[in-house]
C-alpha cells in the first residue's frame, strides 16, 4: 500500500453542505445564452477559397506580365545600343562595346545573315528588335485575357 505524499491534507473530503449553509431562499436565474450562429454553407466556403485562388492566379500572372515588361525593355535597350555602335563603327576589340556584342548575339542567333546588307546597318538587330517586340505584344495580350473576365476584353 502507498503512502499518502501529503500527509499534512485530509485525505477524505468532506460535503460541501456542512461547509456552507444552503441558500434555499434564492431563486434561479435563467441564463440567456447567445443565438447561435448559423453554419456556414459549404458552397459559401468553396466560393470564397476559389475567389482566393483566382487572386493568387491574378497575381502571379500580373508578377510574370511585369517581369516580361522588364525584361523587354532591357532587350530592346541593348538591341537599340548595339544598332547605334554598329552604325557609328564601334570596334570589337573594346571592352564594352565587344561584351554588348556577345550578349545581344545570342538573342541575334536565329536572325543571323537574314538579310545580305553589310553588317555595318545591324539590319537583323532591327529585325529582332520588331519580331521580339511583335512576340512580347502577343504574350501581354494573351496573359490579360487570361486575367480578365470576357466583358472586359471586348471593349
Amino acid at each position: 500500500m502507498r503512502t499518502n505524499p501529503y500527509p499534512e491534507e485530509p485525505t477524505h473530503a468532506q460535503p460541501t453542505d456542512v461547509l456552507a449553509p444552503r441558500m434555499e431562499g434564492l431563486q434561479k436565474r435563467a441564463v440567456q445564452l447567445p443565438p447561435p450562429e448559423p453554419e456556414p454553407k459549404p458552397e459559401v466556403e468553396n466560393a470564397e477559397i476559389r475567389l482566393e485562388e483566382a487572386r493568387t492566379v491574378r497575381y502571379a500572372i500580373g508578377k510574370l506580365n511585369d517581369f516580361l515588361q522588364w525584361f523587354m525593355i532591357v532587350l530592346e535597350t541593348a538591341l537599340a545600343i548595339r544598332v547605334f555602335f554598329k552604325l557609328i563603327g564601334a570596334l570589337d576589340s573594346n571592352l564594352f562595346a565587344g561584351f554588348l556584342y556577345q550578349l545581344t548575339s545570342i538573342v541575334l542567333f536565329p536572325f543571323a545573315r537574314i538579310v545580305t546588307t553589310p553588317d555595318r546597318f545591324a539590319a537583323d538587330a532591327l529585325i529582332a528588335m520588331l519580331i521580339y517586340w511583335l512576340l512580347y505584344i502577343g504574350i501581354r495580350r494573351f496573359l490579360h485575357i487570361l486575367v480578365s473576365s470576357p466583358e472586359e476584353t471586348q471593349g
